[in-house]
């Protein structure tokens, strides 16, 4: 059986030094371990884990890392605690703007099984290249204590720090799905630690089929413009075409072009801009030989109570002229249209009621059930 490496969890990166840090502040480490929940998604026997250093401003040096299985909180099951190396060494210095991707070591995974990786680091980081917006708890305790099966009185965390991803050892022929998308994606709006993120339903949803599916999404994210993490159409080739293995991406990103303008007293994106950029972007993904699925832009009437300036007649106008167009394209494979799944009938410019998570922007977990269904359908069809 011809074998092969494929992307099989990832974490969309973001600079420590932007807006962002106003709302979910990144941090550094020195003399501190650092133990990160992450699911996989995909079988395989082997696996290989990536650290970024991407926006860092000076080299990163992991003194040591180790992945085990996860038992429950910062507790570990012991006996699959296996040590991680960089060409046979178990530190690594990443250089400023760098990747390092780890040795393959022997680890069995299934379709869906829960790791930790844990990172000691000696001596002071500067601020991380982090991702915001986790959705799963951390854990930061004092000293080199990665092979502990419980931390010591650790302190928690809300955000990932320099990992990239993780790769797994799995059969040629595997699909996977990358989901590039903003805070949907994301996860806003569903219960913290659930897994319950529409990537997340959407990967349960095609493991028989044997498919997989990483989660890209940046919340706040723009297709144009750098703002919450870089832009879509700069980040797109890094990302997704650099992922290994995979086969499909589903692109959902629009919203906060359209909205966000609004909320900071800046010109709206003209449409015919956003428009170019999705084309950009199923251009790209058609040569690399991917599926691309787009999604329709979903409903934010109502927006403007919890967050002034995003919900205005000019930007609804906009997501409808531009779901028109998504609904008519040709460039790209599929449409999953999240507007008419997601939006009450009797005031389509607003999500359902038991869709809405509360802040009339982001899906609740019933509503990401259903985006999940949707993109299955396109996927599927």
């Amino acid at each position: 059986m011809t074998m092969m490496w494929t992307a099989a969890f990832r974490s969309a990166q973001v600079s420590p030094y932007e807006s962002m840090t106003l709302i979910y502040p990144s941090r550094g480490f020195g003399n501190e371990t650092l133990r990160q929940v992450v699911r996989v998604r995909g079988g395989g026997d082997r696996l290989r884990v990536r650290f970024s250093n991407l926006y860092g401003k000076q080299p990163l040096t992991i003194a040591s890392t180790r992945v085990a299985a996860l038992e429950s909180g910062s507790s570990i099951i012991a006996t699959t605690d296996t040590a991680i190396t960089f060409d046979g060494r178990p530190h690594v210095t990443i250089g400023v703007g760098a990747e390092a991707v780890s040795d393959p070591v022997d680890f069995a995974t299934t379709a869906e099984t829960d790791l930790v990786v844990s990172t000691y680091y000696a001596s002071e980081t500067g601020p991380a290249t982090y991702h915001p917006f986790a959705l799963q708890t951390g854990y930061v305790a004092r000293g080199d204590v990665v092979s502990h099966p419980k931390l010591p009185d650790p302190a928690e965390v809300e955000s990932r720090f320099h990992l990239g991803g993780i790769d797994v050892w799995t059969r040629a022929g595997h699909h996977v799905v990358a989901v590039f998308g903003d805070s949907l994606a994301d996860g806003v709006g569903t219960t913290p630690g659930a897994d319950l993120r529409y990537p997340d339903l959407l990967a349960r949803r095609v493991s028989e089929p044997g498919m997989s599916v990483i989660n890209l999404g940046i919340a706040g994210n723009r297709l144009l413009t750098d703002v919450f993490g870089e832009r879509g159409i700069a980040r797109f080739d890094r990302e997704v075409l650099a992922a290994p293995g995979v086969t499909h991406v589903i692109v959902q990103l629009g919203v906060n072009d359209i909205g966000m303008p609004g909320m900071f007293g800046l010109p709206a994106v003209p449409v015919v801009d956003l428009i170019a950029g999705l084309t950009s972007i199923a251009e790209r993904a058609k040569r690399h030989g991917l599926t691309a699925i787009i999604a329709t832009v979903t409903p934010f009437g109502g927006a403007a109570g919890v967050t002034p300036g995003f919900d205005t007649p000019e930007s609804e106008e906009a997501r409808q002229r531009l779901n028109q167009w998504i609904r008519a394209n040709r460039e790209f494979d599929a449409v999953a249209d999240l507007d008419r799944a997601l939006h009450d009938p009797a005031a389509p410019a607003t999500l359902l009621p038991g869709y809405d998570s509360g802040d009339h922007i982001h899906p609740s977990d019933a509503g990401a059930k259903v985006v999940a269904d949707v993109l299955f359908r396109a996927l599927m069809p």
